[in-house]
């Protein structure tokens, strides 16, 4: 029996927030013909096919898109799919989007979000409208290893789908024969123990940038400028997302801050590589920080509180929920003990674990449990199970053509085990509020963006967290009045902002903002990439502007949601 990690924990009672697997009905995949390898003169190599000239996903003429393997150790080989700028690749910057869960792979948000393509029920690929990709040059990572097709080795074999590891004979009829992604889920179970190896890749990826394209991508905003001794200059914007518990949000801070680290060693002259010129941090959906945001869960089931004047339990569970917060050695209580702890302490990883499960019990849970209509998780407004975009990508990334179009040789598989991994650690309850703190001292822009019919990091916890930020301009931001987002002449969502911090209410729009509202968050990634205002993308934001929104001091649009139609 071969493992694919050291921890054989999965959270069954929380397995409504892990997408199913997709099994390959093809067994033991082929491996991929073509591939293309080249090593950076640091000695990364990357492994790579051109998909887009098989037909795969972005067919638009006469722009590039690569997918492969960034090896940057024998055993972390991370795949990457990087799409060109439709517009202008030479000058456009590099969009660096990731997914959270930990485990939810990236290439969620490109089929489901924001990526060139969509694959359709008929196993097909249609264009996008409103690809960021019109803006930006753009690069999926499947991170940490282990997520996707990432993997430190690979092994043949039966895979158990409960307990994710990989026998020689089949156990029973439920496990399917392939060739799979083998890891130490254990290795790296923390957002700052990702944050290096991601900063590995990117630096991997960059500097075998100019081998892989011929599109001079050297724009002032995504640019190979020589500043002085192997010190090189890339402006990065980054944008995360997820699904599965919002995890994004603790990856966006934790990686900027590494990376601004890391730029000072460069500027120090104490290390070497490529300066990445960290212009932009955009949350969509995403839990920052459990001690602040994990109240609002509780309180976002309250129809007079969450926008869509329907409660989601009733009152006595709501009272329950609100009990199990706020009583002595209960959930809020746990929280602010966990963030009393130094970061990397075993005691803290401990007690920020057993935070996470008193509050995913005892108050995230009262919903699961509880809800007086089978509403979704991610989307209120529809039921369980309708409240998220189809995913027809997963079996076609598992059908031959795709995959050795791709370059890769593995089953994909959508649940592992980092999210065990990463709840043992302790790293869902950390706090990463004070990264945020950090970089709002710098000249980076952060945008955080809520669909408002989200329930699992919703838009009232985004708000709590937009106002608790601790930064030279945090009196001024919370006096800032909500305007309304307008896109086309329409309005389709409430901002506040101030300087480089904005808030942003999306209506109508679940936990995947991009897919329910495409047009709207395409707008609002064009204007904080171009350092325009949120609200009209009229304003011009220069390093001095004191901008501010104006309007009324809470957000004032709610919509009625009908009952959900009797299940029979």
């Amino acid at each position: 029996m071969v493992t694919l990690g050291l921890i054989g924990i999965l959270l069954a009672s929380y397995v409504p927030l892990v997408h199913s697997l997709a099994i390959n009905p093809r067994q033991v995949p082929a491996a991929a013909e073509g591939v293309k390898t080249i090593t950076s003169p640091a000695g990364v190599t990357l492994r790579y096919k051109e998909p887009g000239k098989d037909g795969i996903c972005e067919t638009t003429s006469g722009v590039n898109s690569y997918s492969g393997y960034i090896d940057i150790a024998p055993d972390v080989h991370v795949f990457f799919w990087f799409f060109e700028s439709r517009n202008d690749p030479a000058n456009d910057p590099v969009t660096l989007w990731l997914n959270g869960g930990p485990g939810s792979d990236s290439l969620i948000g490109l089929f489901e979000e924001i990526g060139p393509c969509q694959v359709v029920e008929n196993g097909t690929t249609v264009l996008r409208d409103h690809s960021w990709t019109e803006l930006s040059n753009v690069l999926f990572l499947s991170q940490p290893v282990g997520t996707g097709f990432s993997y430190s080795e690979k092994g043949e074999g039966y895979l158990d789908p409960t307990y994710l590891i990989v026998d020689e004979k089949p156990g029973d009829e439920t496990e399917k024969e392939g060739r799979w992604s083998l890891f130490d889920p254990t290795k790296e179970d923390t957002s700052r123990l990702a944050a290096i190896t991601c900063w590995e890749v990117l630096q991997g990826f960059y500097s075998n940038l100019p081998q892989l394209s011929a599109s001079n991508i050297s724009s002032t905003d995504f640019h190979l400028w020589f500043v002085h001794e192997l010190l090189y200059e890339v402006d990065l914007l980054i944008w995360i997302n997820d699904r599965a518990e919002s995890f994004g949000g603790h990856w966006g801070p934790a990686f900027m801050k590494y990376f601004s680290e890391q730029n000072d060693k460069l500027a120090a002259g104490t290390t070497e590589g490529r300066k990445l010129n960290m212009r932009t941090l955009g949350i969509v959906n995403g839990i920052v920080d459990e001690q602040v945001q994990t109240q609002y869960q509780i309180k976002y089931t309250r129809g007079e509180l969450n926008g869509y004047g329907i409660d989601l339990v009733n009152e006595t569970m709501y009272e329950y929920g609100r009990t199990n917060l706020d009583r002595p050695d209960g959930c809020q209580q746990h929280l602010n003990y966990c963030a009393s702890l130094d970061r990397d302490s075993l005691v803290r990883r401990s007690q920020c674990s057993a935070a996470q499960f008193v509050c995913q019990s005892d108050v995230e849970g009262i919903y699961y449990t509880f809800k007086t209509e089978n509403r979704g998780v991610y989307d209120i407004r529809y039921e369980a199970g309708k409240d998220v975009p189809p995913d027809f990508w997963r079996p076609w990334l598992n059908t031959g053509p795709v995959q050795n179009s791709l370059g890769v040789d593995l089953n994909y598989t959508s649940a592992n085990l980092l999210y065990s991994a990463f709840s043992l650690s302790g790293d869902f309850a950390a706090g990463y509020l004070s990264d945020i703190d950090e970089l709002l001292k710098s000249d980076i822009h952060v945008a955080l963006v809520y669909g408002d019919a989200d329930y699992i990091c919703n838009w009232l916890g985004g708000e709590a967290l937009s106002t608790a930020a601790e930064w030279s301009g945090a009196e001024t931001f919370k006096s800032a009045g909500y305007t309304d987002i307008i896109v086309g002449g329409d309005a389709y969502g409430e901002v506040r902002q101030y300087e480089r911090l904005s808030f942003s209410r999306v209506w109508d729009a679940g936990h995947e903002v991009p897919y329910w509202q495409p047009s709207a968050a395409f707008q609002i990634f064009n204007r904080t990439l171009n350092r325009l205002d949120i609200a009209t993308g009229k304003i011009k934001l220069d390093e001095n502007s004191s901008y501010k929104t104006n309007g009324t001091a809470k957000t004032t649009h709610t919509t009625t949601l009908s009952p959900l139609p009797a299940q029979t």
